[in-house]
């Protein structure tokens, strides 16, 4: 049974407010271990005694009959959301495990291996320097401005006008970026690549950089969508990468003549797939995206301006990983590559679900305390999602350690991934694993200098990580081997956890003590 409540001061509930989201706040909440969910919940669903006391009235009601278009277009709450895109994420994590798993069996830690990991590696970053989130980031700002101020032609305006203006801009650089491909493989992403494999590195890069023009759609239409809060379509078009490529893999399965052309291509498919399942974003009742050169717009440049920075801040942690697949090309174990990637993909679950979800959470309540100068509450609620954020970690850093040796053995150690690969896997996630705590807490307080207006510390901060991240590599390769990378990573993580964390809390105690003075 759903409580919707009503009084003179305020409007009763919407009918879509239906029973999933009580449920989905509840099960937020007790999993999280802190209450931001249950904060929604109560403003939601009051229990009968809390109703009481604050003079409402309990008015049962059925829950209400889910259609699916109506599902697709519904507006979901704070709560809601959270569970769609943790789940997504976990179901897509689950996908990436069948699909690696796959993979090894076929492709192991071959040099067909070697060169797809590293060509995705380049127009997955140009992807996310321009797109991504950073341009949900900096659209969806001012694509409400838009709406609330000009109404929605003009908001299908500047979104056609975004579309445009970033499709001629992807391509042309796009066509740059396939021109000096070779010199790009071979003196930057992957330098210690003998010539054959360098080669096939050339061409699988060529082919995957159509993916990142097509997801350009994809990503002004998930800006679209969430911008109306309907993110069921986006948490769906979060499996389709997966799904593409494990359709991909077992073609080759069953016809060995693809070769490691199967993933490849899978992965532009996929792409084609994400921008089907999200169309609905780039159309309306109101209007559709269509192409529209229209440069002196000032709306489109101030999402211009925005973007810019993002990208930058995206820019630094994406080049992270091309460092770390260029270094690791040149450590001396064959299954350095493939070691590095199995077990990031093994410790990016519970940071995404961890950090990711703790940190998106907070964040609105973040950003209303800042806004309020409500700074002594600001700190507090900081403290409290930091805590229960590190609290989930620890646990999770357990289990990787425990469970991380048979995991890797399940999943991996197939085919061409052999024992001796699982273990260097294992040895490097250890490492990876020692540092969830630091990278969960980063994902917080970096929302909690984004919330009062600073966004060049963490930018700053992440370019002195990846500058610090090269350094110990530089210097522990040759010893270590390819267990540099993580320790490297390891390290300058906690390092910029420290400073951020040391200069958010400096900055909330000096407003604090301003605001007793006033």
């Amino acid at each position: 049974m759903t409580v919707t409540t009503t009084s003179s001061q305020q409007q009763p509930l919407t009918e879509q407010r239906t029973l999933l989201g009580g449920i989905t706040a509840l099960a937020q909440s007790a999993w999280m271990g802190f209450p931001l969910a249950s904060d929604v919940l109560e403003q939601l669903y009051l229990s009968p005694a809390a109703a009481l006391r604050k003079g409402r009235a309990i008015v049962p009601r059925r829950p209400q009959r889910i259609r699916l278009r109506g599902l697709l277009a519904r507006e979901f709450s704070v709560a809601e959301a959270s569970f769609i895109l943790m789940a997504s994420f976990f179901f897509s994590a689950a996908l990436g495990s069948v699909r690696q798993v796959l993979f090894n069996v076929q492709f192991g830690v071959s040099m067909e291996a070697n060169a797809y990991y590293a060509a995705f590696r380049l127009p997955d970053t140009l992807f996310s320097l321009i797109a991504g989130g950073a341009l949900s980031s900096a659209m969806i700002p001012v694509l409400l401005s838009t709406r609330n101020e000009e109404g929605e032609a003009a908001g299908w305006r500047l979104i056609s006008g975004i579309a445009t203006t970033l499709l001629a801009f992807f391509a042309l650089l796009i066509i740059v970026v396939e021109i000096f491909t070779p010199a790009l493989v071979n003196n930057v992403l992957a330098p210690g690549f003998d010539a054959d494999t360098a080669s096939l590195t050339v061409t699988l890069t060529r082919i995957m950089l159509i993916q990142p023009l097509i997801l350009l759609l994809g990503s002004v239409a998930t800006a679209v969508l969430n911008s109306r809060n309907q993110f069921l379509l986006t948490g769906l078009s979060v499996l389709s990468y997966n799904v593409s490529l494990i359709i991909a893999i077992a073609l080759v399965g069953l016809r060995p003549g693809l070769g490691i052309y199967g993933p490849t291509f899978g992965v532009v498919v996929g792409a084609i797939l994400q921008v089907l399942i999200l169309s609905p974003g780039l159309r309306g009742q109101a209007g559709r995206v269509r192409l529209l050169w229209d440069t002196t717009s000032a709306r489109l440049r101030e999402v211009i301006r925005l973007l810019i920075p993002n990208g930058l801040s995206v820019s630094v942690n994406y080049a992270g990983f091309i460092v770390d697949t260029s270094f690791a090309t040149r450590a001396p174990e064959q299954a350095g590559l493939a070691a590095i990637y199995n077990a990031f993909l093994l410790v990016g679950l519970p940071i995404a679900l961890l950090g990711q979800a703790v940190g998106q959470a907070a964040f609105p309540r973040l950003a209303a305390r800042a806004d309020e100068a409500d700074w002594s509450g600001m700190r507090s609620l900081l403290l409290r999602t930091l805590l229960a954020a590190l609290g989930l970690a620890i646990p999770a850093v357990l289990a990787l350690v425990v469970l991380g040796r048979p995991t890797i053995r399940i999943l991996f150690e197939r085919g061409e991934f052999t024992a001796a690969a699982g273990d260097l896997t294992f040895a490097v996630l250890t490492i990876y694993a020692i540092g969830l705590p630091a990278y969960v807490a980063t994902e917080v307080v970096t929302r909690g200098l984004i919330s009062m207006r600073d966004t060049r510390t963490p930018l700053m901060t992440n370019t002195m990580q990846l500058v610090l991240r090269i350094m110990i590599i530089a210097v522990l390769l040759a010893r270590l081997g390819v267990v540099s990378i993580p320790i490297a990573f390891v390290v300058s993580s906690v390092i910029e956890t420290v400073i951020l964390t040391t200069v958010l809390l400096v900055r909330l105690r000096r407003r604090i003590r301003v605001g007793a003075k006033e």
